[in-house]
C-alpha cells in the first residue's frame, strides 16, 4: 500500500495524463488508458465526470480523446485483461484511429470467416503494437509471454 493513498479515480486520471503527454511528444501515436467497465468510465469524482477530465486532458496536451466501447483484443495482451473492458485512446492524427478501427474490423472478418489464426492473427497483433509505437522486439517479448489468449 502507498504510503499516500490516492483514489481510483485520480490514479486513472494521472496514468490518462501521462499517456496524453507521450503522445504529444510523438513518443507513441496512440495511448491506451487502462482498461475500464463501462461503470468506472462513467464516475464522477468533484462534479467531474472521468470522460470529460480524459478530454480536457487530451485538449490540454495537444492531443485528442477516443473512447473506445469494445477493446481491442490480439495476442499481444493478456485477453483477460481487456475483454469487456473499454478504453480511452490518446491520439494526434485521425488516421491512427481508423487504422485502429481497421485492426478491429479486420479482426472480426477473419473470426467470422473462421480464419483468425496462424500467420493474419499474428500479423494483426503485430499491427496493433506498432500502432502502440513498439518496437519490434517488445512486440516479440509481449507475444511470447502471453498466454492468456482468447
Amino acid at each position: 500500500m502507498s504510503a499516500y493513498p490516492i483514489d481510483p479515480f485520480s490514479h486513472a486520471l494521472g496514468v490518462c495524463e501521462a499517456f496524453a503527454e507521450v503522445v504529444r511528444a510523438g513518443v507513441k501515436r496512440i495511448a491506451l488508458s487502462h482498461p475500464f467497465t463501462e461503470e468506472e468510465l462513467h464516475t464522477r469524482l468533484h462534479g467531474q465526470a472521468f470522460l470529460d477530465a480524459c478530454d480536457e486532458i487530451a485538449a490540454a496536451n495537444g492531443c485528442r480523446a477516443f473512447y473506445l466501447r469494445e477493446p481491442v483484443l490480439t495476442d499481444l495482451f493478456p485477453v483477460s485483461l481487456n475483454w469487456g473492458k473499454q478504453n480511452v485512446i490518446f491520439y494526434r492524427d485521425p488516421a491512427d484511429i481508423e487504422e485502429l478501427l481497421a485492426i478491429q474490423c479486420e479482426k472480426n472478418a477473419l473470426q467470422a470467416a473462421g480464419k483468425y489464426a496462424g500467420e493474419a492473427r499474428r500479423a494483426l497483433a503485430v499491427r496493433y503494437g506498432r500502432l502502440l509505437s513498439y518496437s519490434d522486439e517488445a512486440i516479440e517479448r509481449y507475444l511470447r509471454s502471453n498466454t492468456d489468449l482468447e
